[in-house]
C-alpha cells in the first residue's frame, strides 16, 4: 500500500471515530490538533478532498470541516475493525459459558440479549424465525441515548420491535453470513429504519439456527459492539 493511501485510510478513521464520539465534523488543523499529526493542514485537506471524491466523507456546507457518508462508516467498519477488536473485550471463556446455559430455548435467548445488552448498552435482539422466537432488551438504555443524541429515531425502532412479525421477516431479507454483519441505514435496512445500524451474527442454539444482535444509531461505537457480538456466543 502506498504511503499516501495508509495516511487517507487513517484520515477516514479519524473522521468518523470523531463523528461517533462528537456527532461534529472534522476540520484539517481541528484534526491534526486532536490527534497529534506531524503533517501540514494542505495534506490533510487534499487527503480529505480526495476521500469526498471517492463518496467516503462530504462538506456539509461551505467554509466547513468533513462529515463521514454512510459509505464512509462501512468502509471503517468492513475495513477499519480488524486491527481494534482483539484488545477491546477482556478475555472470556465462551465455551464455559454456553454450557451453562439453560436448554430451554427462550430463557437461553434471554440470557444472551441480556449479557450483549448488559456489555453494550444497546438495544438488543436474539431470534429463531422458524419457532416465531423473539427476545429483546435494552430499550432503557435507548431512551437514555435519545435523551443526549437528538440524531436516534426512538419510536421506529421500538414500533420494529415490538412488531415480532415484521422483524422477523427483515431479518430473514438481510444478507447474513456466519460472521458479524453489519447494515447501516439505507445501504439495506431503509424504510422508517434508515438512520438506524444493525449488527447481527447467526447462532445456533440446542439445534435451532437463529440470530443475535444490536440495532440501534448510526453512531454507535462499532468497533466495541462488533467484538462483543463477536464473544457473547
Amino acid at each position: 500500500m502506498k504511503k499516501s493511501d495508509a495516511r487517507k485510510i487513517q484520515v477516514l478513521k479519524y473522521i468518523v471515530e470523531n463523528y461517533l464520539t462528537t456527532g461534529q465534523v472534522t476540520g484539517s488543523k481541528s484534526l491534526i490538533d486532536m490527534y497529534d499529526l506531524d503533517i501540514s493542514s494542505a495534506t490533510i485537506r487534499n487527503d480529505m478532498a480526495a476521500l469526498e471524491q471517492m463518496g467516503l466523507i462530504f462538506q456539509p456546507y461551505n467554509s466547513a470541516g468533513r462529515l463521514p457518508t454512510e459509505r464512509g462508516i462501512r468502509v471503517f467498519v468492513d475495513y477499519l475493525m480488524d486491527d481494534m477488536t482483539s484488545y477491546l473485550l477482556e478475555e472470556e471463556t465462551s465455551n464455559d459459558e454456553e454450557e451453562n446455559l439453560s436448554t430451554h430455548i427462550e430463557h437461553t435467548l434471554y440470557e444472551l440479549v441480556s449479557r450483549l445488552s448488559n456489555t453494550t448498552g444497546e438495544l438488543t435482539f436474539a431470534c429463531i424465525p422458524s419457532e416465531g422466537v423473539l427476545k429483546y432488551t435494552g430499550v432503557s438504555h435507548l431512551i437514555k441515548k435519545s435523551n443526549t443524541h437528538n440524531d436516534i429515531d426512538l419510536l421506529p425502532i421500538v414500533e420494529t420491535m415490538e412488531n415480532m412479525t415484521g422483524f422477523l421477516d427483515l431479518i430473514r431479507s438481510l444478507d447474513i453470513t456466519q460472521k458479524v454483519s453489519t447494515f447501516i441505514g439505507d445501504e439495506h435496512i431503509g424504510g422508517n429504519l434508515k438512520n438506524t445500524t444493525i449488527i447481527v451474527k447467526k447462532m445456533n442454539i440446542r439445534g435451532h439456527s437463529g440470530y443475535l444482535g444490536i440495532i440501534g444509531s448510526i453512531k454507535m461505537d462499532y468497533a466495541f459492539n462488533i467484538a462483543s457480538l463477536r464473544q457473547v456466543l
